[in-house]
């Protein structure tokens, strides 16, 4: 589970004066603005530094392994990323008396994978031809690397948006660069390189679809002992005579594969970005264990299924993006969200929900436009997305920094994430429903131990042993965010097709649904912990 990336765009310094005088004060631009552990940073200071100087990384003190004098008057400061930070965007302080310049560090985190050479994804405009940035790179001391024999790059399927455009592999050029360049530099090599040729980029990125465990296996995520087995559709309350079931409404799950199982009904046109030479959909072959327990077609079920799903009218268009180890690289998910815009595109009248039960503490700045385009930029005709609060929480000590989980980190209505980290570019994604887990403590529902909490959070649901099919059929607990997740994907689904006659937007419809479908009161936890309350469906039409 590794690879991987996103953006923390701060503005240069302010300020340009000695050390002696009034006191200074700037924006810490690190250069690169996105490093992984053991990558040194630079950053300019409109001062003078001396032997006084500290810098600290979301609040922990960092070895400064050098200062430069700077042309323009101040210095530069040289230090490297702790190998035991959390990734995302990190607070990044730096004081020497009365003088303070303050900013933002993204880490690369735990996604970035392990190879001998880090790669990079590139997204290039549709007007832009491989030659001509193949072209571009080569100025960089870059190149492209083919994504499969005698292919440069893939386009992504869409009509309009990020999506129409191409992905691209992109790494060091040997014959041009002889040192290995590490994640931060090649990204920021390949920004300058490509320029506006370039929608945006990214690293090769792992995104684990959190499943209760996490990639430290001796860190499992586990159940509670003190819980008991949860039937979603049971503890979901729902108006009684109520005759809305998802019909008409397509919930896209990008995970492992779904299973064709009686109950479900699977629309025709999925995809799979894992086995390109015997691609098939409707293979879910997760194991856990030496056991297949599948992901996505338990999540399938909590969703759209006859007996055990939320939305049992809807739709399931099935998207293998994450393998049997459950793990997804960026490549594959991005090619399956946008594969499931493009789907969304040529069927409208099948408005579309898309679950994504996976994540990471590192962001995706490709994730994020393609996101913002399907959620934000299409009206009423716009994606509504679920994903995954992530499981973490529990051992959240266990790493400095603050935890992250995207893309579930680009949610959250009540705007704090923006205020903490003043530093994003990135504004909070309107219509993007990020789900925490609930588990039944010895019949009390409460908040799990695991389940990611923040001000992104919107709403919790079922998600500790949460009763699902696997692939075989058969009946299993499934623990994780990840399954609380398509429960909400099953209920935004339910009321996309009550509102079908006046359609609201993505946005329009996450606030209708969180202050009418939510219930504050039955948990009593902190709102970071579970949003807007519990899933209540007593209120829907």
């Amino acid at each position: 589970m590794r690879g991987g990336i996103f953006l923390l765009l701060l503005v240069s310094l302010l300020g340009c004066g000695p050390t002696v005088g009034p006191p200074v004060s700037g924006t810490a631009y690190p250069s690169p603005r996105r490093a992984t552990w053991g990558e040194e940073v630079r950053v300019t200071l409109p001062w003078r530094a001396g032997p006084g100087l500290s810098a600290k990384l979301a609040g922990v003190p960092l070895e400064v392994l050098r200062t430069e004098p700077d042309p323009a008057g101040g210095s530069g400061v040289v230090f490297k990323v702790p190998d035991n930070f959390w990734g995302g965007p990190q607070t990044l302080e730096l004081l020497e008396g009365a003088n303070r310049a303050t900013g933002s560090l993204t880490v690369l985190g735990q996604t970035v994978f392990e190879q001998p050479e880090p790669e990079a994804l590139a997204l290039i405009r549709p007007e832009v031809s491989d030659s001509d940035f193949g072209q571009k790179l080569a100025v960089g001391g870059l190149r492209m690397v083919p994504i499969a024999p005698g292919v440069t790059s893939v386009p992504l399927g869409g009509a309009s948006g990020p999506c129409e455009g191409r992905l691209a592999r992109v790494a060091r050029d040997p014959a041009q660069l002889t040192t290995p360049l590490a994640v931060g530099a090649l990204l920021e090599r390949l920004e300058e390189a490509g320029g506006e040729r370039v929608v945006d980029v990214d690293g090769t990125l792992g995104i684990d679809p959190i499943t209760g465990y996490d990639a430290d296996p001796g860190l499992l995520a586990s159940p509670s002992p003190d819980t008991k087995p949860i039937n979603a559709r049971s503890v979901v309350k729902v108006r009684p005579g109520s005759n809305y079931t998802g019909a008409g409404i397509t919930i896209a799950v990008v995970d492992t594969g779904v299973k064709n199982l009686s109950g479900l009904t699977l629309r025709s046109g999925g995809a799979d970005f894992v086995s390109p030479d015997a691609p098939d959909p409707l293979l879910d072959e997760y194991t856990r264990g030496g056991v297949v327990v599948g992901h996505g077609t338990a999540a399938a079920a909590l969703a759209a299924h006859a007996t055990y799903g939320i939305a049992p009218g809807a739709g399931v268009l099935p998207i293998k993006s994450c393998d049997k180890e459950g793990k997804c690289r960026l490549e594959a998910v991005i090619r399956g969200i946008c594969h499931a815009v493009a789907y969304a595109e040529k069927n409208p009248q099948e408005r579309l929900v898309l679950n994504l039960s996976l994540g990471s503490d590192t962001p995706s700045e490709i994730v994020y436009i393609i996101l913002k385009d399907a959620l934000m930029k299409r009206g009423v005709k716009g994606i509504s997305v679920v994903a995954a609060a992530g499981n973490d929480w529990a051992i959240r000590s266990t790493k400095r920094g603050v935890l992250h989980h995207f893309p579930a980190s680009f949610g959250g209505n009540r705007g704090l994430s923006v205020r903490r980290e003043p530093g994003r570019s990135m504004t909070v994604l309107k219509g993007l429903f990020s789900v925490g887990a609930v588990g039944d403590y010895s019949g009390t529902l409460r908040v799990s131990g695991f389940s990611g909490q923040g001000d992104f959070v919107d709403l919790v649901a079922p998600g500790e042993r949460v009763l699902s099919l696997s692939p075989a059929g058969s009946l299993g607990e499934y623990t994780g965010t990840s399954f609380a997740a398509p429960v909400v994907s099953g209920a935004v689904a339910v009321i996309r097709q009550a509102t079908g006659l006046v359609p609201l937007t993505p946005e329009a419809l996450e606030l209708t649904f969180l202050a009418n479908y939510t219930d504050p009161a039955t948990l009593g936890a902190p709102e970071e912990a579970q949003g807007r309350g519990l899933l209540d469906l007593t209120r829907a039409p």
